[in-house]
């Protein structure tokens, strides 16, 4: 008898916790699936915008206000390591939301760049310029930045929306995108950038090699940059004064990353330092600016783990100066 009772309870659990896993894996593949096909509606949703140079597609969490006015922004809300579009799309709302504010004027969209088709850092911090070893050029159509300028397109099209500009705002992966594609794709259709708590930089520096600088040895060559038209883009790069802990080997993607600094406040004040001196030597116009705010990197014992919400706080407050009840000190 007692061994019967055992092979039930056995059985059980096994049928049990083998629902939770399936339960589970819907749950993470629930998003996607719920995603349209290039339709969008007042509210919140997602799309699939399919990638003209190649067979696949890409998620957008998006917001669209029930109207359009002329005044309307465009905001591009770009992921961390964790590639988890949805989250900061509601990280922004939440900012509205809490104002009691159910009808923003922006168009919020948070393009998921998923590990299959822009993988590791090469694919997406990067911005999928080069291979995955760093030896071969891709195409400029192949380059995630080049996506942010199609999609930007799209939604103009599709929405009517009189934006000939767009707000670009990165978290911390997304932070390293942002800069990034300031310095190699000036020429992008940016009104003003935000970077927030990057975890490595590329500095406009032939004496650091790449991704850290523009030193690059083996393979083919960065290709050429406009230094002047980056520099005249408006960028704010934003460090939480709390960042300011030893970051662990694994945070370091490449090994001139530790040459910058200890921890991401560091970091990004070794990187201003720099490029403001370089732009200085040339002379040049340079509008990208600096500001540290009382915010760490994430949410202590949050699970998942959440960016600081004064960072995305204080983000909108650089594209939304009129927003109210945000300190940013």
């Amino acid at each position: 008898m007692k061994q019967l009772l055992a092979l039930i309870t056995s059985a059980f659990l096994y049928f049990y916790f083998a629902h939770l896993v399936n339960a589970s894996k819907s749950v993470s593949t629930h998003s996607n699936n719920t995603c349209t096909l290039r339709v969008l509606n007042p509210g919140e949703g997602c799309f699939l915008y399919k990638v003209e140079a190649g067979n696949f597609s890409i998620p957008i969490y998006y917001y669209l206000p029930n109207q359009l006015l002329p005044n309307t922004k465009v905001v591009f809300a770009m992921h961390g390591e964790k590639r988890n579009a949805e989250n900061y799309r509601n990280d922004w709302r939440n900012i509205y939301n809490r104002n009691g504010s159910d009808n923003s004027n922006f168009i919020l969209l948070a393009p998921q760049f998923e590990q299959k088709w822009f993988p590791l850092a090469t694919g997406y911090n990067l911005g999928n310029m080069f291979t995955e070893d760093l030896k071969t050029l891709n195409p400029q159509d192949h380059w995630a930045f080049t996506e942010i300028e199609n999609i930007f397109e799209f939604v103009k099209r599709s929405t009517k929306v009189n934006a000939t500009n767009y707000y670009l705002y990165g978290h911390s992966a997304g932070a390293q995108f942002v800069h990034r594609m300031v310095i190699f794709m000036p020429q992008a259709r940016i009104n003003l950038a935000v970077a927030a708590e990057a975890g490595s930089y590329t500095i406009p520096s032939k004496h650091t090699d790449y991704p850290c600088g523009f030193k690059k040895e083996t393979g083919d060559q960065l290709p050429s940059v406009d230094l002047k038209r980056a520099f005249s883009i408006r960028m704010t790069i934003i460090l939480g004064t709390k960042d300011n802990k030893p970051l662990s080997n694994e945070h370091d993607t490449y090994s001139c990353d530790a040459e910058q600094g200890s921890n991401r406040l560091a970091r990004g004040e070794y990187f201003y330092t720099r490029v403001k001196s370089i732009a200085d030597n040339r002379k040049e116009d340079f509008q990208w600016t600096l500001k540290k705010v009382s915010a760490a990197h994430i949410v202590a014992h949050t699970n998942p783990p959440i960016e600081d919400p004064m960072l995305v706080s204080c983000a909108a407050k650089e594209f939304f100066p009129e927003l109210t009840g945000v300190n940013c000190k």
